[in-house]
């Protein structure tokens, strides 16, 4: 029988390109002409560099912040169970950090959109109905300057990877944007 894994949370949109040092003193000119305090103030006037794809870095991912939970729905559209990420067990694999890093030449603009409600949903194939047991997830961190966030990576049914089917409605938490600069120390 066919089963849809609908998942639930806050998650968030990464998204970090490189800057030159010239794009970046533009969008600190524009932060001052603006006169405004944060970044976020001014993101969707930066309209002419090409920095929204992200060369560094661009997904999404559910926190790994206890906030997760889950419903498995049957092809009958009935919900045959419901569960919290404290439920399963995230599987113990070495998944590698998303690096966000400034260099020497090159900085990074980085941005991170928080929204809770819907992230995603799976399709999967199973000739029984799913238990708690049949799943579990693997985690990472986006690691920066400024901090990092736990993430959620992968979710498994049965150990096999299960695939994005459809983004799920969410309503916006919260922006932040960042200008990483590799400075020096003094």
């Amino acid at each position: 029988m066919k089963y849809t894994l609908n998942t639930y949370g806050w998650n968030g949109e990464f998204i970090g390109n490189s800057l030159t040092k010239e794009q970046t003193n533009k969008i600190e000119l524009l932060k001052e002409n603006r006169q405004v305090d944060e970044l976020w103030e001014i993101r969707f006037d930066i309209d002419d560099m090409d920095i929204w794809d992200g060369d560094l870095l661009h997904i999404n991912k559910l926190f790994h912040n206890g906030t997760s939970y889950f419903e498995v729905i049957d092809s009958d559209g009935e919900i045959v169970l419901k569960f919290g990420i404290e439920d399963i067990e995230p599987l113990d694999i070495y998944t590698d950090s998303y690096e966000v890093y400034p260099t020497e030449n090159v900085d990074v603009f980085f941005t991170l959109d928080e929204n809770k409600g819907g992230y995603c949903s799976y399709d999967f194939e199973s000739d029984e109905v799913p238990i708690v047991k049949d799943f579990s997830f693997t985690h990472t961190t986006v690691d920066t300057p400024e901090g990092f966030w736990d993430v959620i990576e992968s979710f498994l049914f049965k150990g096999e990877n299960l695939e994005v089917n459809e983004h799920l409605d969410s309503v916006g938490k919260a922006s932040e944007v960042y200008i990483f600069k590799d400075e020096p120390h003094i």
